[in-house]
């Protein structure tokens, strides 16, 4: 017979062992297997979970005899053995999960215990593993409720940042703003789970909530570049470009050293096909740069750079950016097509155009795009059968791409009449 017996604390399931087993505490720390000296009773084990639920465990095994039967008995009380613990599977009412915590773990607003605050937490944790993702919501606001300094010590306070992601994931956007907002309520000093919040309304398509809540933090920091990001994207994606400028250059005015905001501002320019003016921003955004780091930022830089060029149709420009970018990050995908596609297209250099896809090609083998692209180029070096190869092969990695299917029939056709004018001058 075994009956495993939940304890909030260490110190708790301790004392009952000592109380109960007269065992030494040096003994009980010192083991989590212990055989104890007591009739009845064959063995004690500690453990930090029973079917999923965390606490502090105490598993007796009992002997089949009288004293281990009367003691078994004796000990299984309700509230006490496993088949008393609260540990909700189900949502209820959340009163009821309230209430259900105050008794399991004898929760007062003046008990600040750590020791069962560590358990209620841990058990949040295993309902948003099982996905009981409203129970571990409101486990987590009865914590705030009565101990939010609990949530506060060692940031606890992410696991609200996490569950929002998980509501979003099951489609309870509701929730997930909730939690975000409850991360904010414990963290009012830091922009961070402004942020977090700023970019998530931005993933779903709240544009308006996010300038709210990017305005807000801005208020806090007016000049933080991440923040002022978010704005721009959320602005942008409205279709309020216009404003977007007017506040960076505002920006601007106040910090004309920092290339951040000067490249952010030739993003919107690009977008608006301004190509001068951001060519203009992307030129001064490097100039600002005192080191040019391997970063994505300079990467990102070159790239902006080639690809106004691109626009402007000054190809050779194109080109050197491009390479800056590509020696930065040699396996940049990116800038390998980029590269790949102007040689092939706008400087009809199949050679230099062969060689970038091929080292495309030897980064993303799984990628249809630079098969097609390896079949253009053999095409237009007349190695026919290695075009018919790649093209084949890009078909049945993009079975839905029509430039694919066109360029196949294109070879098909142009091979049947060279087959023809063949016969013809036989």
């Amino acid at each position: 017979m075994k009956l495993n017996l939940f304890f909030t604390s260490k110190a708790n399931r301790t004392n009952f062992m000592i109380d109960h087993f007269n065992i030494s505490k040096a003994t009980i720390e010192g083991n989590k297997q212990i055989d104890p000296d007591v009739s009845g009773v064959q063995g004690l084990k500690l453990k930090g979970s029973y079917k999923h639920m965390p606490g502090y465990w105490l598993e007796i095994e009992f002997c089949k005899s009288l004293k281990g039967v009367g003691l078994y008995h004796s000990l299984n009380k309700e509230g006490t053995s496993d088949k008393g613990i609260f540990y909700p599977k189900s949502f209820e009412k959340a009163i009821d999960l309230e209430n259900g915590w105050i008794n399991k773990y004898h929760i007062s607003s003046l008990d600040e215990e750590e020791d069962k605050w560590r358990v209620f937490y841990a058990e949040v944790k295993s309902h948003m593993k099982e996905k009981r993702y409203m129970v571990a919501y409101w486990g987590l606001k009865v914590i705030l409720k009565y101990n939010p300094f609990f949530l506060k010590k060692y940031k606890r306070f992410y696991i609200f940042e996490e569950l929002a992601y998980l509501f979003e994931e099951s489609n309870n956007l509701g929730k997930a703003i909730k939690c975000l907002k409850l991360h904010i309520m414990l963290q009012p000093d830091s922009i961070e789970p402004y942020l977090n919040m700023s970019s998530f309304f931005i993933i779903n398509g709240m544009e308006e909530e996010a300038v709210k809540v990017c305005q807000t933090a801005l208020k806090k920091k007016p000049y933080n570049k991440y923040l002022i990001s978010n704005l721009i994207i959320a602005l942008n994606n409205m279709g309020n470009y216009e404003y977007s400028i007017d506040y960076l250059k505002k920006v601007i005015h106040i910090h004309p050293n920092n290339a951040f905001f000067w490249k952010l501002l030739g993003d919107i320019y690009y977008e608006q096909e301004m190509n001068e003016e951001s060519l203009d921003c992307y030129q001064r955004a490097l100039k600002k740069m005192k080191v040019k780091n391997i970063d994505d930022f300079t990467i990102d830089l070159y790239n902006g750079i080639a690809a106004v060029y691109y626009e402007l149709e000054d190809y050779q420009e194109a080109v050197k950016n491009y390479k800056k970018s590509l020696k930065l990050s040699p396996d940049d995908s990116y800038t390998l097509l980029s590269l790949s596609q102007i040689y092939l297209y706008k400087l009809k250099d199949n050679d230099s155009a062969l060689s970038y896809t091929k080292k495309l090609l030897d980064l993303i083998p799984e990628n249809g795009y630079p098969q097609y692209q390896m079949g253009i180029i053999y095409f237009q070096l007349e190695n026919y059968e290695k075009a018919k190869w790649y093209l084949y092969k890009a078909r049945r990695m993009m079975p839905g791409y029509e430039p694919v299917h066109e360029a196949i029939n294109m070879l098909k056709q142009f091979l049947e009449e060279g087959t023809n004018r063949m016969k013809n001058e036989e």
